[in-house]
Order: structure tokens, then C-alpha cells, then sequence
């Protein structure tokens, strides 16, 4: 007997959980329109979807076939009104590589972004140990991996003129040994193939 007043009980706890969810559809469905006839405003999450996120085309510096020179590549990325946001959206792109396959990557598939942040004319971009630890090396890779940060910020964002590159949140003497890049580095266009 116990058992079947208990389901009895689970059944119609059941039951009335869907009752009241049923009349609290109900009554935002009928509520609304009546609320909207009648002049209230209902809160616009409700009544609008939200717009569209903006893109933006984007152009990303990547070693040609050759490992010799940098060339670029458009990319299409979800615009931001924060200009930090924006510019690690990029750097991400960058990391993840190019969509060309006669393009190699300039930085290492491990590298993480830890921070970015603009300070007067200068991005300030913190990455990761990995960056210098998972570095192939080379002093022409070294410079491609250089400017392909450099080229590919300061190319997306013409306000700014200078990009500072830190390691684990302090400036590093070099990459792989023979770039300095303790200060802040400016456009080097020299190394994008014409």
C-alpha cells in the first residue's frame, strides 16, 4: 500500500509541475500582445532579436613558401569597438595559421596570448613562454616571426605605431638569439615579398 501512495504522490507533484508550467506559458503568451496593445513597452530581449555582429576584413603577414619573405592574407574576423579585443582576435588568427596552403605559419601552434593592451601609440602584447620555447629558431625565422606580429597589428590598426613584444609580461632580449626585441619595434616592410 506504502508504494503505491507514494507513486501516487510522485505522480501528482509531477502533474502539477507541469500544470503551473503550462499556465505560466500560457499566460506570457496571451500577457504580452494584450500589455503590448494597451501601450506598455515589453524590454527589447524579448520583442528583438539582437543585430548582427559586425565583420571585418583583416590582413595577417604569413612566411612564404620559402621561409625568405612575409606575404599577406585577408581575413575576415568579428569586428570589436575595444581596439585590445580586436588586435588579440587577430593575433589568434595569426597563431591558428594560414588558409593558403602555399604559406607557412610564423608563429608556434602552441603560442598562447596572455595579454594585449595599448598604451599611448603601442600595443603591448604579453604571450606565453611557448612563443620562445617552441621557437624552430633561425635568425630569418626569427625576423619573419617578429614582424608577422608587428606588420600584421600595425597594418590592421594605422593609429598605432609601435608594438612592444613581452614574454611571460617582461620584454625578452631576443626570440631565438638574434633579434633584439627588448624595445618597441616599428613597421618593417622590407621582409612583406612586393
Amino acid at each position: 500500500m506504502k508504494k503505491k501512495s507514494g507513486r501516487k504522490k510522485k505522480r501528482t507533484r509531477i502533474l502539477i509541475y507541469i500544470l503551473v508550467g503550462v499556465v505560466f506559458f500560457a499566460a506570457g503568451v496571451l500577457v504580452v500582445p494584450l500589455l503590448q496593445e494597451k501601450g506598455y513597452q515589453i524590454k527589447e530581449w524579448i520583442t528583438k532579436p539582437s543585430p548582427p555582429q559586425e565583420m571585418k576584413i583583416v590582413k595577417l603577414y604569413f612566411s612564404e613558401s620559402a621561409g625568405e619573405r612575409l606575404v599577406s592574407e585577408e581575413r575576415k574576423i568579428i569586428a570589436s569597438p575595444q581596439i585590445d579585443q580586436e588586435a588579440k582576435l587577430i593575433l589568434k588568427e595569426l597563431i591558428e595559421g594560414p588558409k593558403d596552403s602555399s604559406l607557412n605559419p610564423t608563429l608556434p601552434s602552441q603560442t598562447e596570448i596572455r595579454a594585449v593592451y595599448v598604451k599611448d601609440d603601442c600595443f603591448y602584447v604579453d604571450f606565453s613562454s611557448s612563443l620562445k620555447e617552441k621557437h624552430p629558431g633561425g635568425s630569418t625565422g626569427e625576423l619573419l616571426t617578429i614582424y608577422s606580429i608587428v606588420n600584421t597589428l600595425l597594418e590592421n590598426f594605422p593609429s598605432q605605431s609601435q608594438v612592444q613584444i613581452l614574454i611571460q609580461g617582461e620584454p625578452a632580449e631576443t626570440l631565438a638569439g638574434h633579434i633584439d626585441i627588448r624595445n618597441p619595434l616599428s613597421k618593417n616592410f622590407s621582409v612583406v615579398k612586393q
